[in-house]
């Protein structure tokens, strides 16, 4: 009991982790989870297909948002002088 409970936090962390915009796929998640924080028991959750497909699934969708979110604004275009009107053509010279 104990056990499932702990496997659902864990999942429920990797979720929040794919949904960061940080990973890219269900197994750098594992990574970060096993190595970097030192969570033996991370394998167990990976296990499952299911859990995986969702974890990649959000990965992508985060990863799109965090590259919109990221995208830098279009520069304000300048009309060549040819097309100013007389009066401010002479002025942009």
């Amino acid at each position: 009991m104990a056990e499932d409970h702990f496997l659902q936090r864990l999942r429920d962390l990797a979720r929040h982790m794919a949904q960061s915009g940080r990973y890219c796929s269900w197994r750098l998640i594992l990574i970060e989870l096993r190595f970097m924080r030192g969570i033996r028991e991370a394998a167990l959750c990976f296990g499952d297909t299911d859990i995986r497909a969702e974890l990649d699934t959000l990965c992508r969708q985060a990863q799109k948002q965090r590259a919109l979110r990221t995208l830098p604004l279009p520069a304000a275009s300048v009309p060549a002088s040819d097309s100013l009107p007389a009066g401010l053509a002479a002025a942009a010279h």
